[in-house]
């Protein structure tokens, strides 16, 4: 859902000749955009899935930081990363 909310941002933004929105490593999609991007990519990895429940990328999560059930501290974060309200913004 989160990748496709990006996607369709993405879409519009190119076509109102915006730049992309690319969300840092800092927020748990941009860093799960980017490991399954590495592991595609740099490890020819073409078969796994990575989820945020259950699976590799759950162990990386908590590792990174990343892991929160407290809805205080994500809002918190993203409001630090200037990500608070981006998928609200008026594009066209």
């Amino acid at each position: 859902m989160s990748t496709g909310s990006l996607a369709g941002t993405n879409a519009v933004r190119h076509a109102a000749g915006k730049d992309m929105l690319v969300l840092p490593n800092k927020t748990v999609i941009g860093d799960i955009i980017d490991f399954a991007n590495k592991k595609f990519l740099k490890d020819k990895d073409k078969k796994s899935r990575f989820t945020f429940a259950g699976s590799l990328y759950f162990e990386r999560m908590k590792k990174n930081g990343l892991y929160s059930t407290d809805t205080k501290e994500i809002e918190d974060r993203i409001t630090r990363l200037g990500l608070k309200g981006v998928f609200n913004e008026k594009i066209v």
